[in-house]
């Protein structure tokens, strides 16, 4: 597969993201009892992150029984804004996906083309959030509630695992917690079980007191149709000054979210 080939297939399955981020709803398990720990200990983990910035990434598609292999970055402002950068050889930008708490660009270097649109006019189409991408790509709790004593989860122990759960009348995830409290698994499932997504994260190292995955995978059923990304962070700092400013260039041509979205899934 050519590098041109591989780039625009990341950029579908990151749409997938956006698209699978529908409201849900999954079936909760049996026996289950009001959870008081696992999660207190994830969140204090997450808030000593203010800035994430990964700036060696190496993102792995499965394509036609092989792996697709491409370079890029991932740096967060928690709770502000998000950037994605895919390189080729040389560390040359191919590709940009820059996310804030009401909008998305998606800049195509290579054909010279961008989509600018906000969240809110994804309508029905694609009802997602900012945060809800966020707490998949980088690790972390889905914001669902604000009850500090996560009386509205349900929780059940399976061996040394915590299956942790939520669910309202728009959506429903479920969270697969260790016994060191590190988050491993979160699924989404839509109500009519068509689509899911799940994200996994493994090898969790220490950095000073921040605990956090190198390795990550994203998986998502579509219209009966299973895509995937994995990712490996080489490098990464946290709370330190990052750069999340982007400038589309006058000659490229917008186009549209759905554009893309009938070129890859119809």
């Amino acid at each position: 597969m050519s590098n041109k080939s591989g780039i625009r297939l990341l950029l579908a399955c990151m749409l997938l993201i956006l698209v699978a981020c529908k409201t849900t709803k999954i079936d909760t398990a049996q026996s289950v009892v009001p959870i008081q720990v696992p999660l207190k200990k994830i969140v204090a983990n997450q808030q000593q992150i203010q800035t994430i910035n990964a700036s060696k990434v190496s993102f792995s598609i499965p394509m036609q029984n092989q792996q697709t292999p491409l370079r890029g970055s991932i740096k967060a402002r928690i709770d502000s804004c998000m950037q994605i950068s895919i390189q080729a050889l040389f560390g040359i930008e191919v590709a940009r996906i820059h996310l804030t708490q009401d909008s998305l660009i998606l800049l195509d270097r290579i054909n010279q083309q961008y989509v600018a649109e906000s969240f809110s006019s994804f309508g029905s189409t694609f009802p997602v959030s900012f945060r809800m991408l966020q707490a998949i790509i980088l690790n972390r709790l889905v914001d669902v509630t604000t009850k500090d004593d996560f009386s509205d989860f349900l929780y059940q122990k399976d061996e040394n695992l915590h299956i942790v759960s939520y669910e309202n009348s728009n959506f429903a995830i479920q969270y697969l917690v260790n016994d060191a409290l590190h988050l491993l698994r979160t699924t989404v499932r839509d109500a009519e079980k068509k689509h899911y997504m799940m994200a996994e994260y493994q090898q969790f190292d220490t950095y000073n007191t921040i605990v956090y995955p190198k390795k990550n995978a994203i998986v998502m059923l579509f219209s009966q149709q299973q895509y995937a990304i994995d990712y490996s962070i080489e490098k990464v700092e946290f709370n330190q000054q990052i750069d999340l400013s982007i400038v589309i260039p006058p000659r490229y041509k917008q186009i549209l979210l759905a554009d893309i979205a009938k070129e890859y899934f119809n």
